[in-house]
């Protein structure tokens, strides 16, 4: 293999350097160089290469912000990226190695390059975060296209903590004084260093990079501007795919989450589908081609369709399996069964999320066996007096109170979740108890945050997305966990009650 070739291309904007991405693969490509390119951002939201920007970003504040969305080449999820932090693009013909194994040499090399230049305690927390001294320093991101590596990698030289949260709906830590300083505590920077310290520091990550990579020798050269307006636009354009949605669901797995969007036609055969994730994937047209084999297919005949792409195509998926897609696209279909059962629309049934840790059970199998139905505090009007307890008058003038009456005439017991403390204790005193399985509502962002608490509880659920006030759209989490959280939200009442009266009736005690 030829020569790593690197140099530094200096600050532009997102848009720009996605082009200069593109422009790199191509090179390596046709004359089979590698390549590495040290710049900065402007101020950009970087989605992964597969994501879903509703699901990734907070739109909203990105454009009352002016804070442009753009999309990476590179798997993995969303990045905030800014001024003052020192990204690079790796390109090179890709040897016979998994993307799991190219993101540990890379995230090693990183590593190994910032201990050569004299920083301490340096590790790499899998699959992809730069540490130092325990605090995030950085990330590097990966992606196959044909048989092209490129690389993405950050490493922070200031923090801008406060927007980060604020555009991403990524991020665990919560928007409060208290929250933002606890994320603050998670990261790290580099030190302050002169342009003869950052002209090191590239210098012993490339040298680093390019012995992790087998490239015996490097050349640093000027990196020619010649990036073309029209075609950032162009590509601006091109991230944002429309596609006619039906149903809609997602499936959490140890690589990140999948999202489908699925439209059936009248002999309930796909005729569009779109799938997404924070994920890492090769080929990087692997869903792309998913979607095509799948066009047509009746539920029946996904499992063989599915089954055949694989077996004739060589494919990798980091952390999850085709199961977790099968998963997925079962979902989809069986949300249409849920609204011609119930008699609801698709965009209801799609408000439907299914908790089964076992894989084993449907919708209807679920609420069947169910016992028990918790609602959100946040569904109740802010002036009742229970809003912030467990219980309720049934006075009538909140569907609240209209879920307590139709669950309890169901002979099914009924909390009202007042935190997220009360949530873990609740769904164990579930579990003592022998509960099978319970009917909830809480919103996705709630469900995708804090899977793991349902998934500790090991019991399947039904849960119903709320809808109105979001505490994650109106950046007030923390106020929502603990109880806090002043604004209402809503429940699809006509659902609920359909759902509700669904499970199997009990002689109530």
């Amino acid at each position: 293999m030829n020569k790593l070739t690197w140099g530094d291309s200096g600050l532009r904007n997102g848009a720009d350097n996605i082009v200069l991405d593109s422009q790199q693969i191509i090179v390596t490509r046709t004359d089979h160089v590698p390549l590495l390119r040290f710049y900065e951002n402007t101020q950009t939201v970087a989605l992964g290469a597969y994501e879903d920007k509703n699901f990734a970003v907070r739109t909203a504040y990105c454009q009352t912000r002016s804070i442009p969305i753009i999309r990476r080449i590179t798997g993995g999820g969303t990045s905030y990226l800014y001024p003052k932090q020192i990204s690079w693009s790796l390109t090179l013909p890709a040897q016979r190695l998994s993307l799991e194994q190219w993101l540990d040499i890379i995230c090693m090399a990183v590593c190994r390059g910032l201990y050569n230049s004299g920083y301490e305690d340096i590790n790499f927390n899998s699959p992809n975060d730069i540490y130092a001294h325990g605090q995030k320093l950085g990330n590097v991101h990966v992606g196959m296209l044909d048989n092209i590596l490129i690389a993405n990698g950050t490493l922070y030289r200031s923090l801008d903590i406060n927007t980060m949260l604020r555009a991403l709906r990524v991020p665990k830590e919560k928007l409060t004084l208290a929250g933002i300083r606890t994320a603050t505590c998670h990261f790290t920077t580099l030190p302050r260093l002169s342009d003869a310290d950052l002209l090191q520091l590239k210098e012993s990550l490339a040298q680093s990079i390019a012995l992790s990579c087998n490239l015996p020798t490097l050349m640093q050269v000027p990196w020619v501007n010649n990036t073309s307006q029209t075609y950032v636009c162009n590509h601006n354009d091109l991230t944002e795919n429309a596609h006619e949605i039906t149903y809609s669901s997602f499936t959490i797995t140890p690589g990140g989450i999948l999202h489908g969007r699925i439209q059936l036609d009248a002999n309930i055969r796909i005729s569009s589908l779109h799938l997404t994730g924070n994920v890492y994937i090769r080929p990087h047209n692997l869903f792309r081609k998913i979607e095509s084999v799948l066009r047509g297919a009746a539920e029946g005949e996904i499992m063989q369709r599915v089954d055949n792409l694989f077996y004739e195509n060589q494919w990798e998926l980091y952390r999850f399996t085709p199961q977790h897609i099968m998963v997925l696209l079962r979902r989809l279909f069986e949300q249409h069964r849920i609204a011609a059962k119930l008699s609801i629309a698709p965009s209801a049934a799609s408000s439907f999320m299914i908790h089964d840790p076992d894989g084993t059970m449907d919708a209807f199998d679920i609420v069947a066996t169910a016992d028990a139905v918790l609602v959100p505090y946040c569904a109740k009007p802010t002036w009742c007096k229970w809003r912030h307890n467990d219980g309720c008058s049934q006075c009538g003038k909140c569907d609240v109170g209209q879920v307590y009456q139709i669950a309890r005439q169901q002979g099914l017991q009924v909390t009202t979740v007042t935190n997220f403390e009360h949530l873990e204790i609740t769904l164990k005193a579930l579990k003592e108890r022998g509960t099978k399985s319970y009917l909830g509502m809480c919103c996705n962002n709630f469900y995708i945050k804090r899977e793991y608490a349902f998934r500790s509880a090991n019991m399947p659920a039904l849960l119903l997305d709320i809808a109105g006030a979001n505490c994650y759209d109106l950046m007030q989490e923390q106020s929502a966990y603990s109880g806090e959280f002043s604004a209402e939200s809503s429940i699809d009442l006509g659902v609920a009650e359909k759902v509700i009266k669904l499970a199997r009736r009990e002689s109530v005690q």
